[in-house]
């Protein structure tokens, strides 16, 4: 049994990459992902660079998928556009009958905004990356009432409520870029 003294993995940002045209890539260690840190649940294919752009985390199996990532880097009254760059493996299992949420927020107490996306039609068929959702999540950066000097910007891939085992997803990596 795997002996872990904290089970989630922590955003390092120092994995966090912005490109000249302002799209900031966030490599997998520079996601939150909920057990993260237990060899049992998720597996961090070796890379000896944080800022790997082969690199990926690898899902071996959960029933709670939580990955999130957050940034202050953004500007208020600008739309922005946030997804994920996912592959599922030959032997991914789970997706099917289960709907996978892209949620995006403004501030700590902000309201979610998201779209739905299914990974089951994708099973079976090869593992090259696809980003979710299809059509790309966008979300305007306008302070919350409740909040008014947070304008970072949070956004998650969530499974969490079908309470089904799923694993065979591989996370290459999360994105932000302005519309």
């Amino acid at each position: 049994m795997a002996t872990v003294s904290k089970p989630h993995s922590d955003a390092d940002p120092r994995a966090i990459e912005i490109t000249k045209g302002g799209k900031m890539i966030f490599y997998p260690r520079a996601l939150t992902i909920t057990w993260g840190n237990d060899n049992r649940y998720w597996r961090f294919l070796p890379s000896t660079n944080l800022k790997d752009p082969k690199s990926a985390v690898q899902l071996l199996q959960v029933s709670w998928l939580e990955v999130t990532c957050s940034t202050d880097k953004v500007e208020a009254g600008q739309t922005y556009k946030v997804g994920f760059n996912v592959s599922l493996q030959p032997d991914a299992f789970g997706w099917d009958d289960v709907e996978v949420f892209i949620m995006a927020k403004v501030g700590k107490k902000g309201t979610y905004f998201f779209k739905k996306t299914s990974f089951g039609k994708r099973l079976g068929t090869s593992s090259k990356k696809f980003s979710v959702p299809d059509e790309g999540l966008e979300i305007k950066i306008v302070a919350p009432q409740s909040s008014p000097g947070d304008c970072s910007l949070y956004f998650g891939l969530y499974e969490v409520w079908s309470g089904k085992w799923k694993g065979g997803l591989q996370i290459h990596d999360a994105f932000v870029e302005k519309v």
